[in-house]
């Protein structure tokens, strides 16, 4: 216990370091940049006003989507003569411009929160004084700027020089949210699971996270998970994390509870106009028996991984409307497993074998975005991607001593109207080539459709309808399918395991004006059915039905995520008897803007 405590105060101590560290750095080698001068005031009042414009909304809003680059296409080629940095405090509403926050809510906030730092804004630009104004890598920037957690919204507003015809200025309009957060989960009282987080620690876009588990029942009965992560370090628009966790909060391929400490790079292609996108984690995972199983059921094993990758972007040059590209990326992931469990029946698991491979991937992409509201958020701005892409992978993987060659297929197709409809559709498959037949081959399709955001009196209404399927060919060693919370919300079955599936969804949400203390709130109904060609189940063919109700609520000014409660009901079935789910997320995703291309992968199901 005493060894124990003595590593939980290291790992503080060298948290707490790092941060030091990167403070003292930060403060030494970034100063005030020579734009940032008291000149800019008159210049920006105007160019603040319009962006505050875009930004607000209120409630009577009527919502249709507008392309990204519209209100910028007129300064095409003019030359950006110098960008300026605006900063809206806690004091404004950015959902109405009539509102004022109360002075003390605001002064607090104020108190507590680190504001981003003029330079970490700078950090995050792409785009450079100078050069000719292109206006989608400047809503490219914007939107990036906006993906950040640590920041609300964001406007950038061009304004034209008189005297200078031929230059413009760009004012970038940023608000933060109050950085700071706090995770609760668990069972509560008895097994309580809190989180404290600042995401923006000290205003230089440094995120430090602590969760802690305290259970009487697991052995120890104290368990704790720490990272720290830096965004864009050195300008580099890379971001670095590094963390511990006893919490089963790595990768986590194994069903024992694992420890883990890990190094994780990214680097993003945030633009279709630049070169290079990349990553590589390293990660040291074991298992350890915090149930207090017997060792003839407990799984002892130990696991390390390496994965890397690195992609070149081909066509930046084009003509600037000409968003049509080619990506080039290679990946290599190798996860050793130093020692396997020693029962004999995991031998032949996937998961619990050693694998490593090599894959590249040649993508075709074009995409786009429109900007709009009441999506994931609350009255936010939200970018929402449209266009397309299709890749084509191939490689060489190694996984339960086989060693087999890999090809796969990705296609995916998205569109959204003025009025605010849209419309997703995705179909990928992938395989093994072995014995002189394809082997493991997985096929999965899916559509999403979501209505345009339309006003019942001062109220918002959407409605999402999905739908998917998937099977597996001629399966060999791969894990067959099994029914997921994606699926079917709350269901729960240990029995129902198949090689082909199907699902579809239908859910409206209403985003009501009601607020309390900046929380707003949106209840929703929904109904869901999923289908399994179930190999384990007396019914070969299985429908499962659940009606769902529930609500979402969130302060878009607090970084705590939207919080949602669900409620699902399962009828009975061939399987299980009737079902009560509740549900409790605190961290939904809110945010759609999504990536221009991802690290090449396998096709999963």
């Amino acid at each position: 216990m005493l060894n124990g405590l003595k590593k939980t105060r290291w790992h503080i101590l060298l948290c707490l370091i790092v941060v030091a560290g990167h403070f003292f750095c930060s403060t030494t080698l970034y100063a005030q940049h020579p734009d940032s001068t008291k000149t800019k005031k008159s210049l920006t009042k105007k160019a603040f006003k319009a962006g505050m414009g875009y930004i607000s909304t209120t409630p009577k809003d009527t919502i249709i989507n507008e392309t990204s680059v519209d209100i910028n296409k007129q300064f095409e080629q003019k030359i950006i003569r110098t960008i300026y940095l605006e900063h809206i405090g806690f004091e404004r509403s950015i959902y109405d411009t009539t509102k004022r926050t109360r002075k003390i809510v605001a002064d607090i906030a104020d108190a507590l929160h680190g504001t981003t730092r003029e330079q970490i804004i700078r950090q995050h630009l792409f785009v450079k004084k100078n050069t000719p104004l292109n206006p989608y890598l400047l809503a490219d920037n914007e939107r990036f700027l906006r993906d950040l957690d640590f920041i609300l919204d964001c406007r950038i507003v061009v304004t034209p020089i008189p005297e200078q015809p031929d230059s413009v200025d760009v004012v970038v309009i940023t608000r933060d949210v109050f950085s700071l957060g706090i995770r609760i989960g668990g069972t509560i009282p008895t097994a309580p699971k809190i989180g404290i987080y600042d995401a923006n620690l000290a205003g230089y876009g440094q995120r430090l996270d602590f969760t802690a588990l305290i259970d009487p029942e697991l052995d120890p009965a104290f368990t704790y998970a720490a990272y720290y992560r830096k965004s864009s370090i050195f300008r580099s628009l890379a971001n670095v994390e590094v963390g511990y966790t006893q919490l089963n909060g790595g990768r986590s391929y194994g069903d024992e509870t694992e420890y883990a400490y890990y190094l994780r790079v990214t680097r993003p292609l945030v633009s279709p106009y630049s070169r290079l996108a990349g990553g590589f984690e390293v990660s040291n995972n074991w298992s350890v028996n915090t149930e207090k199983k017997p060792d003839s059921v407990f799984l002892k094993y130990n696991y390390k991984i390496s994965d890397v990758w690195i992609g070149y972007n081909f066509g930046m040059k084009r003509n600037f409307s000409n968003r049509n590209r080619i990506f080039l990326a290679g990946r290599f992931f190798d996860g050793v497993y130093v020692n396997p469990p020693d029962q004999t029946e995991y031998e032949e698991e996937i998961k619990y074998n050693s694998t490593k491979g090599y894959l590249t991937e040649l993508t075709f992409y074009r995409q786009n975005f429109y900007r709009t509201r009441y999506l994931f958020g609350f009255g936010r701005t939200e970018d929402v991607p449209y266009g397309m892409s299709l890749s084509i992978a191939g490689g060489y993987i190694k996984e339960v001593r086989l060693e087999r060659p890999y090809m796969g297929i990705k296609w995916y197709r998205s569109w959204a109207s003025r009025k605010g409809n849209i419309f997703n559709f995705t179909a990928q498959t992938g395989g093994y080539w072995h014995t002189d037949e394809a082997e493991d081959l997985v096929l999965t399709t899916g559509a999403m459709y979501i209505t345009r955001a339309w006003n019942m009196q001062k109220t918002k209404v959407r409605t999402l309808l999905a739908a998917g399927y998937s099977k597996i060919y001629n399966r060999n060693i791969a894990t067959l399918m099994e029914i997921k919370d994606s699926d079917l919300n709350g269901f729960s079955a240990d029995s129902v395991f198949g090689g082909s599936k199907a699902f579809g969804r239908m859910e409206t949400a209403f985003y009501t004006p009601w607020q309390v203390i900046g929380f707003r709130f949106a209840p929703f109904v929904g109904v869901s059915a999923a289908w399994m060609d179930c190999l384990t189940c007396e019914d070969k063919s299985t429908l499962f039905w659940g009606f769902s109700t529930g609500f979402r609520t969130r302060n878009e000014n607090l970084i705590f995520g939207t919080i949602e409660l669900r409620i699902t009901y399962i009828p009975a079935n061939d399987v299980t008897g009737s079902q009560f789910a509740f549900d409790f997320k605190q961290r939904l995703k809110i945010k759609n803007s999504g990536t221009f291309v991802k690290p090449p992968s396998l096709v999963q199901y």
